[in-house]
């Protein structure tokens, strides 16, 4: 049960994270509450990792080589890391110890001070809401803490505890008494670690086998690259990303209204293709399981994921970002011509028209209520720098592609009245 619990502990910080991404919940005033959420989420990975380390199996060793393995490949300074890690070499005989210690203190005590942190800030800034009537992006409009909302916390917390407790009952996970103690001359067929880190043994099984010797040191590209740069490069990417869509937009306004994924349809292929992106380096990480199962050859499905990697993103990219499009289209026509009732009329000529009548107030509300700004351009006059050239390119290519909604003059106006953020006392 307890091995359960560590996935959908960290599978919750995933979910909630994506969803913050998709509806821009991210933005000023809560950028250090992401900044505190992207910290979480390494913390939850590191608490993984100890705790799947524990055991001492023959799967929890193999693990633990290939973190050896990614601190040796730090160049320089990657024999030293190693050995001060283990003790010694690897496997020396303070590791388990020190993650003992790692796994039931130092991580548990950082997680509690982070969600401590961000419980005060969500308190301090309120949730984002999402626009119906009566919400506006100067009012938080929310529930009492007794008894709605502790109820749905209670109601949530029994679901999730009785899931867990009838996975732990009939579905194994891990059984230790198979795979037998370590040993470092051996690996158990099919090793797989847990879902979280298993987009990094994907992306070793994918890297090629370089490396380069330099006065007679061997850098392991190999796996620096893959362990170390990738990783560092992503969760740096989605520590910053508040700051580079601020950059990109010029957008500096408080948001307390949550974005439909669909009206940002650039973050919402973006935060798509990094599923997508994840996705293949964890069916990566099993290649050897899918060619026995498939009686295929482990180096063509290596291959096909290594194109995979590069293509499977951008086509993610550029169909959702079509898919969301068509949604502002389909949103176009319901506030034209109105919901299908599904009628259909003959007029005395013969022709059959479809029956409409007209948007729910509280629809059209919803529909109308988003932002329509417009990208950063080009002054008219004076030099224009290559970061300047830069920024509104990124620009326009964030806010350029949009569909426009059919409303009167009346109706823009109340929409750019509810939206504009709220005024600060001096």
């Amino acid at each position: 049960m307890h091995h359960w619990a560590a996935l959908v502990f960290v599978a919750a910080i995933a979910t909630h994270m994506l969803r913050v991404f998709l509806t821009g919940a991210f933005r000023k005033p809560r950028e250090v509450n992401w900044a505190l959420g992207v910290g979480l989420f390494i913390l939850a990975l590191l608490e993984g990792f100890a705790g799947y380390s524990l055991p001492d199996d023959l799967l929890s060793g193999t693990g633990l080589r290939t973190a050896a393995t990614i601190l040796g490949s730090v160049p320089v300074v990657g024999t030293n890391l190693e050995m001060a890690a283990f003790g010694g070499q690897y496997p020396g005989q303070v590791v388990i110890p020190r993650l003992y210690v790692l796994h039931v203190l130092l991580v548990p005590a950082l997680l509690v001070a982070l969600v401590t942190a961000h419980l005060l800030l969500v308190f301090y800034l309120k949730h984002t809401q999402w626009a119906v009537p009566g919400r506006t992006n100067r009012n938080a409009v929310g529930q009492p803490m007794v008894p709605q909302f502790v109820a749905k916390s209670t109601g949530l917390f029994l679901l999730v505890f009785g899931s867990l407790t009838v996975l732990g009952a009939v579905a194994q996970i891990n059984p230790v008494w198979n795979y037998g103690p370590y040993r470092p001359d051996l690996v158990s067929v099919g090793s797989q670690p847990d879902w979280y880190v298993g987009f990094l043994e994907g992306a070793l099984r994918l890297m090629p086998p370089w490396d380069t010797v330099v006065a007679g040191h061997t850098v392991m590209w190999n796996v620096f690259v893959p362990t170390l740069v990738l990783p560092g490069v992503l969760f740096t990417g989605l520590l910053f990303y508040p700051l580079v869509e601020r950059w990109m937009t010029g957008d500096r306004a408080e948001h307390h209204l949550c974005d439909r994924p669909r009206n940002r349809p650039v973050r919402t292929g973006v935060g798509v293709a990094g599923i997508v992106f994840y996705a293949v380096l964890l069916l990566a990480g099993g290649n050897d399981v899918m060619a026995f199962v498939f009686r295929l050859s482990v180096e063509a499905i290596t291959w096909v994921l290594r194109v995979a990697l590069v293509v499977a993103p951008l086509l993610a990219f550029a169909i959702t970002r079509s898919l969301c499009l068509a949604l502002q289209e389909r949103d176009r026509r319901r506030l034209a011509e109105g919901e299908e009732t599904g009628g259909v009329e003959q007029a005395v000529h013969g022709e059959l028209t479809e029956g409409h009548r007209p948007v729910e107030p509280a629809v059209r509300y919803r529909l109308l209520m988003r932002e329509e700004p417009e990208p950063l351009a080009l002054p008219d006059e004076g030099p224009v720098t290559r970061r300047r050239r830069l920024r509104v390119a990124a620009s326009r290519w964030f806010r350029g592609h949009r569909v426009e909604l059919p409303a009167s003059e009346e109706e823009r106006a109340s929409v750019r009245s509810r939206m504009e953020p709220p005024r600060r006392a001096d």
